[in-house]
């Protein structure tokens, strides 16, 4: 594609390539309650990212029912060099801390500190005795010297408390709500003469406002300690963003571009659910767009190079972050923020080094809500060009995706144009009985996300619909995806948490959509379906209602996407796989579970979600799991080719199939696939399934509900994990992780490989601990037939 460079004026982000700025930090990929245990959200998400810190609690710490340090770090040793910042007050119940007084935090500290001081956490513990100061015991808001007094007293005692129990773990702190400029020059200095400076500086951005402020704040602290001379300390922002923010690429470029530039460690904010990865892990091992953003950040290698926005420190706007890596011959652009067509402009690229022509491809990594899974960044346009005179543009973008930038030397193989796509904002169709309510704008910063910022609600009454007049380019075949939010279940006439419908109804054609619970009424999901359009205009209609009767329960609708289907393979490009000892990995999505084909290498090992690793022959078909597996190859230089293939059908055993003892029991549960789940009545109870089967590596896909939650968090849905534990043929296989699905009558998957001998097989489930998720099914495949 010939470089056809957007009109006078068009905004223009400048990545000079001849301007190094120190090696890549990838900082902004931590999570404050991100991974609410080993194994939650899964290795297969965790793996792909260079995680340097994540927020925790103390072990056994009251505050929620996950997030234990030593879990997390177990964690954490699997995939790097990766801190914990263990938030110590998080051994209260309640948010705010109750006020004990600082002798009976003490006494508790000196509790819960000394057992976590394991060999497994040595090096990767961080304290954090006091969390947002400002919002509890202390009121430091107030600016009164009274309050900073009171607060400087405890923190010294604290400090050389902490250092008596566990000399060597680093401190950090005060760790402020916000940057607090009146507080922290008397923190500095107190500290300074007492010996208790923290080794990190900690505090929390966490407004809309922070996208103009921080690097002022940055700035005004390192200013700071050069006037009190003292020497520079690591900063971690260990709570960033809001729910507007999280799970949305566009907004993500713009945080993870500050930080990146100051670098900075920083944490995602934890508004929801723990072990979602702050709203970039849907489902086990599932990812969402966040994620892509998150992969595609963890992806960027060697140095950063200095980005110029057209409007740096303002909210909301084009921001970006590039990296040249001179070893691997690649440059790597994000962008994003905007809604305005804009121009990249790589300078300082080397044509002695580069060569006389270089490839740009341009993918777009899109927003699909807070528990939509997406596939990987879609290449959307590729320009050839010579090195030092390189403008990529990209057109109409979405504020709400991010935009990643690929350069390699020469002229790469031409790649087709994209499939066709359209969206329509559920407030511009035509609504009945519906309300349009405004959502995640700056000044709302911790509503959630919605694309036009508007969603359409209150679509409970007989006659509510919401109708989209489309256009599509051609006849044929499309992928509906309605961007949709449903609370617990809970419509208007529901009595227990489930799931909800809507007639859709395209062309005059009805059918029902079913929609999955979603974890409240502003957490956007998906549901796709596939359709059959006409040329030109087509009506899709939502309603409560239809000829076919009245659909169950209620939903908000944000808006809905069409794509044009296509068959065909996905492309992988070794060029930005993951480096390994052996060769590389690559992060591989299936959309749903089943045989694919994998082209570019003949052999490889297939990492299952708790590094089962597998060998694979690829030259046959390679049962995957729906989301992200992790393909380990030799080293390869052309790209990795990914389709859907035929193989051989799962055996599938029902819960009705199931061998039950020891307190198991057969539910009823009209969501349930074929109308019953497995249950559970205390400590022993097992369930068993029979099944003949080839000798080998087989993947083992388990359909649970897990509705269990804590109570009492204000803003915090404590879901809580249950585990099951796998013996094949009597022999262990481990314990896995069940986390929360939101309801009893929600079913989500958790894919575990499994060897399995020739002939007949027994599998046993079971929680010595106590119950484990509620089984509706489960299918079993060779991995590699």
């Amino acid at each position: 594609m010939a470089l056809t460079p957007l009109p006078q004026g068009a905004a223009r982000l400048i990545a000079d390539f001849a301007a190094p700025t120190g090696p890549v930090l990838h900082g902004a990929a931590g999570s404050l309650y991100g991974v609410s245990e080993d194994g939650v959200p899964g290795d297969e998400l965790l793996d792909a990212l260079d995680i340097t810190t994540l927020a925790v609690k103390p072990d056994g710490g009251a505050q929620h029912p996950g997030g234990d340090a030593s879990g997390v770090v177990n964690a954490l040793r699997r995939g790097g060099d990766g801190l914990a910042f263990v938030y110590l007050q998080d051994l209260f119940v309640k948010w705010p801390y109750e006020d004990v007084g600082i002798d009976i935090y003490h006494e508790r500290l000196c509790a819960v500190v000394p057992p976590m001081l394991t060999p497994e956490n040595a090096g990767r513990l961080v304290w954090v005795p006091f969390n947002e100061p400002d919002w509890i015991w202390y009121s430091l808001k107030e600016n009164a010297p009274a309050k900073f007094d009171r607060f400087l007293a405890d923190w010294i005692t604290t400090v050389q408390l902490l250092r008596g129990l566990a000399p060597g773990v680093p401190i950090a702190g005060p760790n402020e709500a916000y940057y607090h400029p009146e507080f922290l020059p008397h923190f500095l200095r107190r500290a300074r003469d007492t010996g208790t400076l923290p080794e990190w500086i900690t505090w929390h951005e966490l407004s809309p406002r922070s996208l103009a402020e921080f690097r002022g704040h940055y700035a005004a602290y390192r200013g700071l300690e050069r006037a009190l001379g003292i020497s520079p300390r690591r900063v971690n922002i260990d709570e960033y963003g809001n729910n507007r923010d999280l799970s949305v690429p566009g907004q993500l470029v713009q945080w993870a571009a500050m930080f990146e530039e100051a670098k900075v460690h920083a944490d995602m904010a934890y508004w929801t659910a723990a072990g979602s990865y702050s709203g970039a892990a849907p489902q086990p091992n599932l990812p969402n767009g966040a994620w892509w953003f998150l992969k595609a950040y963890s992806g960027m290698t060697g140095q950063t190079v200095r980005v110029d926005p057209p409007h740096p420190d303002t909210v909301d706007t084009l921001q970006g972050i590039a990296s040249l890596d001179a070893g691997r011959r690649t440059a790597q652009i994000l962008a994003g923020g905007t809604v305005e067509d804009f121009t990249v402009a790589a300078t300082g690229l080397d044509p002695e080094f580069w060569g006389e022509r270089v490839t740009a491809t341009v993918h777009r990594i899109d927003w699909t809500g807070y528990e939509g899974a997406s596939g990987p960044p879609q290449p959307i346009a590729q320009y050839v060009g010579h090195p030092a005179d390189l403008e990529i543009p990209v057109y109409g973008p979405d504020r709400m995706a991010a935009y990643w930038i690929t350069i390699t030397p020469g002229e790469a193989a031409v790649i087709g144009p994209p499939p066709w796509k359209g969206q329509w904002d559920a407030e511009a169709a035509d609504i009945t009985s519906g309300e349009i309510t405004r959502h995640g704008h700056a000044d709302d910063g911790n509503a959630f996300a919605a694309s036009g910022e508007h969603d359409v609600c209150g679509l409970n009454l007989t006659d509510s619909a919401v109708v989209f007049q489309v256009e599509v380019p051609d006849a044929g075949e499309y992928d509906l995806a309605v961007f949709y939010s449903h609370m617990y279940g809970r419509g208007a006439e529901a009595t227990e948490p489930q799931p909800a419908q809507q007639v859709l109804t395209v062309n005059g054609a009805e059918r029902l959509l079913d929609y999955p619970s979603t974890m409240n009424w502003g957490h956007r999901s998906i549901v796709r379906v596939p359709l059959t359009l006409r040329a030109g205009a087509n009506t899709v209609e939502l309603s409560k209602s239809g000829a076919i009767g009245t659909a169950r329960g209620e939903v908000a609708l944000d808006k809905i996407e069409l794509t044009e289907r296509r068959g065909g393979r996905v492309s992988y490009d070794a060029a930005f796989a993951r480096p390994h000892a052996d060769g590389l990995v690559f992060d591989l999505y299936a959309a749903e579970a089943g045989y694919h084909r994998i082209e570019g290498a003949d052999t490889a090992i297939l990492a299952g979600p708790q590094n089962q690793d597998a060998p694979v022959d690829l030259a046959r078909p390679v049962f995957l799991h729906a989301g992200v597996n992790r393909l380990r190859t030799a080293p390869i230089t052309g790209p990795l080719l990914v389709a859907p293939a035929t193989g051989p059908r799962p055996t599938e055993v029902d819960a009705a199939e199931v061998t039950r003892s020891g307190g198991s029991c057969l539910v009823v549960n009209d969501f349930a696939h074929r109308g019953h789940v497995i249950g559970w009545n205390g400590r022993g109870a097992t369930a068993a399934i029979e099944v003949d089967a080839v000798q080998g590596p087989h993947m083992l896909l388990v359909s649970y509900a897990n509705g269990e939650r804590g109570e009492g968090h204000e803003y915090n849905i404590d879901i809580v994990t249950r585990h099951c534990g796998i013996t094949v043929n009597g022999k262990d296989a481990g314990t896995y992780p069940m986390r929360g699905t939101w309801t009893w009558n929600d079913f989500w998957t958790y894919p575990v490989i499994i060897d399995l001998a020739e002939g007949r097989n027994t599998i046993v489930f079971a929680n010595p601990d106590g119950p484990t998720a509620e089984f509706e099914r489960f299918r079993i495949a060779p991995l590699n037939p």
